[in-house]
């Protein structure tokens, strides 16, 4: 062999291929090579970007990671004790969403310096630093079964080393993110994960994700959007390239209405880790949101034919179907959904929404609306806008007016701009329904 040849050979060329040298996708290569430091090289010149690795370079690199020095480590040791060792915790750990636990320190800014001096890599002991970025893949991963062997993976990384923030901001994430793809109600998921949360703040406050994940449940747990506000613009100052630190933000204004700087937001989180089928996704149903639904259908079709495999991407085409009267649409996308998360109790309910339909979609509707109403009841909706926006599709009227009027009664505080520009769109000529509108989404 010439020494071109091998030269040649010690060479891999693209994302993809890098990625394939570990058995894993382009965009786990890129997530390695922002946030641990996988040795890849750029090539200069021209619009791509080409980047290149070396074969021995990253055997050695993925060597250090099994057997790491422990010079290399920062020291975690903090006073504190694990959640479930602190009175009453124990109960709420027994009940049953974008990926980086807080590795941020490779993207910040020379401004940032003390910030990322201070703060934590990995956790000093080799085997509790390996279930850690074990822990981590298992989220990116996105299905159910690989999120919950995250989480427990997570919380004993946790107990093993209380005092490691980006351990809590991890666990946060992923029960976050099992409510998304897993089989977690919000009840089961946002109270751990608010400890979590509050605990990797309070650990490491200048740890990125620990406000990121701490911004996510300020809104889609207490529907305060100023004190989620606040907390992504932290996030943001602290890791402006952060992609989730985009994304989810993104996903918060786009729930909010805030469409223009949602899209801002989204297609920065694209730019920063392309390939995501998450962001693309979120980044079609804020469009869909805006009204941009030619846009939204077209990007979230071909997503789902691309990544079928992705709950979410069901989820969203389901209730487009629905605010479309598609009642037929929205049970087979939903099937899909409920199978994906591996979820038996939200499969039953879409089933028995099927069979309903059979009879018509008069008795579907019924059926949903007795959902929506035991849902909301029971305190797993906490707002009236899914059932205001099953009444619209159906036109009732005289129900929805009753609806609106109870959650303004209420003073609930809606985000679900796609629900209720769906509304607003079918009742557009409708001065009472537009005036509960505006009073429920005032901010």
């Amino acid at each position: 062999m010439t020494a071109s040849s091998k030269s040649a050979a010690a060479r891999i060329d693209g994302w993809k291929s890098i990625g394939a040298h570990f058995g894993r996708d382009r965009t786990t290569a890129i997530r390695w090579a922002r946030e641990r430091g996988l040795p890849v090289h750029r090539l200069p010149g021209g619009k791509t970007g080409t980047v290149y690795a070396l074969r021995d370079e990253l055997d050695a690199w993925a060597a250090s990671l099994r057997d790491p020095k422990p010079a290399d480590r920062v020291s975690t040791a903090a006073p504190g004790r694990p959640l479930w060792q602190r009175p009453g915790a124990a109960a709420s750990l027994l009940l049953l969403l974008a990926v980086g636990a807080g590795l941020w320190t490779m993207t910040q800014p020379a401004s940032s310096a003390r910030a990322i001096a201070a703060a934590p890599v990995l956790p000093v002991d080799p085997g509790v630093a390996q279930r850690f970025l074990e822990a981590r893949d298992l989220v990116a991963d996105r299905n159910a079964g690989s999120i919950e062997r995250a989480i427990e993976t997570l919380r004993t990384v946790t107990r093993d080393d209380p005092g490691y923030g980006p351990g809590y901001a991890a666990l946060a994430e992923a029960l976050i993110l099992s409510r998304e793809f897993g089989s977690r109600s919000d009840a089961d998921a946002f109270p751990e994960a608010r400890a979590a949360a509050l605990d990797a703040l309070r650990l490491s406050p200048s740890l990125a994700s620990a406000q990121r994940v701490n911004g996510f449940v300020a809104y889609w747990w207490d529907r305060d959007f100023g004190a989620a506000k606040r907390y992504f613009e932290r996030a943001l100052a602290l890791a402006p390239n952060d992609a989730n630190g985009h994304f989810w933000f993104g996903n918060i204004l786009a729930d909010h209405g805030d469409g223009k700087a949602a899209l801002t937001h989204l297609n920065d989180a694209r730019t920063l880790l392309p390939g995501s089928v998450a962001i693309q996704t979120d980044l079609a149903w804020a469009q869909w949101s805006m009204g941009d639904e030619a846009a939204a259908v077209a990007a979230l079709t071909d997503l789902e034919q691309r990544h079928a495999d992705f709950a979410v991407i069901h989820d969203c085409l389901s209730v487009i179907h629905l605010a479309k009267g598609d009642y037929r649409g929205f049970v087979t996308a939903q099937q899909s959904f409920a199978k994906l998360r591996q979820n038996a109790e939200l499969a039953g309910r879409i089933e028995a929404v099927g069979a309903a339909l059979d009879e018509g979609d008069a008795r579907a509707h019924a059926v949903l609306m007795e959902q929506a109403l035991a849902d909301l009841a029971a305190g797993d909706l906490r707002s009236r806008a899914w059932p205001s926006f099953l009444l619209s599709v159906a036109g009732d009227r005289a129900g929805l007016v009753q609806m609106l009027h109870q959650a303004t009664a209420r003073r609930e505080r809606w985000g679900d701009a796609g629900l209720v520009r769906s509304i607003a769109v079918k009742w557009q000529g409708d001065p009472g329904v537009q005036r509960q509108l505006e009073v429920l989404t005032a901010s």
